[in-house]
């Protein structure tokens, strides 16, 4: 059974703080922003007990970035497609990008809605 998380906003309320001192905290800036190494320690150790996990859509929307790439292959079956996208998911995930995938089943429209669907 996969443990519940929590958002940085129930964090925040679980340790009284506010969502830019722990968001500051969990990215590292506390010193930047002269934040005491209590709180850091505080909020640092909440986040791994309460199991927070940061909400990539939340973070890509907010940085205008998703980090995710998007792979169409025509049959993703055939083991030349399959070892492609195996390496470049291999790649993205040691920069941190998440890859989805999609298969167009060799379909001009399915290839087409795919691209539209990634886009947005």
């Amino acid at each position: 059974m996969q443990k519940k998380t929590i958002n940085i906003k129930e964090l925040a309320l679980k340790l009284d703080l506010s969502v830019t001192t722990v968001s500051r905290v969990l990215n590292g800036k506390a010193k930047q922003y002269r934040i005491k190494e209590e709180t850091e320690k505080k909020v640092c150790e909440a986040a791994k007990r309460l199991h927070y996990s940061p909400n990539q859509f939340a973070r890509g929307l907010k940085l205008d970035k998703s980090e995710t790439i998007g792979v169409i292959a025509p049959d993703i079956s055939n083991p030349f497609f399959a070892d492609i996208i195996k390496n470049i998911e291999k790649e993205c995930r040691q920069k941190g990008y998440s890859v989805l995938i999609g298969d167009s089943d060799e379909n001009p429209l399915f290839e087409e809605q795919m691209v539209e669907r990634f886009e947005s």
